[in-house]
């Protein structure tokens, strides 16, 4: 029975700070907090075993929290979202609706704002006189 070394589990903790200049103690709360996505073998006297894959991972929690300034929460749910397609087409169902919504609301507020300017002008020629300036919609 012959193994893929790439895929077993062999860097220490050690050299995946050294990889990824992350803090031990930031690998072991990645490790925590999101351990549905880092799952790190540990030797039966208990140290982690990270493979290339999870040195990637840390990278990319890492960036997605310092580089993109999202919070734990986001990129948890960005994590999952990622490991599972009907919850991304949820996402995405629920941006949509949101875009929908914005976009009709911006017609709204269009249309009452060109009905302002009709009215005011509808005034403004009543009196024979003009003291507003308005700019066209």
């Amino acid at each position: 029975m012959s193994k893929n070394v790439d895929l077993e589990p062999k860097l220490s903790i050690g050299e995946v700070s050294k990889r990824t200049g992350l803090p031990v103690s930031t690998i072991r709360f990645y490790e925590r907090e999101f351990s549905s996505y880092i799952q790190v073998f540990k030797t039966r006297g208990g140290h982690r075993r990270f493979k290339d894959e999870d040195v990637q991972k840390l990278k990319y929690i890492h960036g997605l929290i310092h580089d993109r300034g999202k919070s734990m929460k986001e990129v948890k749910t960005a994590l999952v979202s990622d490991k599972d397609p009907m919850l991304m087409r949820k996402d995405l169902d629920l941006l949509l609706e949101v875009f929908e919504s914005l976009v009709q609301e911006n017609k709204g507020l269009r249309n009452a704002v060109k009905d302002l300017t009709e009215r005011v002008l509808r005034l403004e020629e009543g009196k024979g006189k003009k003291r507003f300036r308005f700019f066209s919609a």
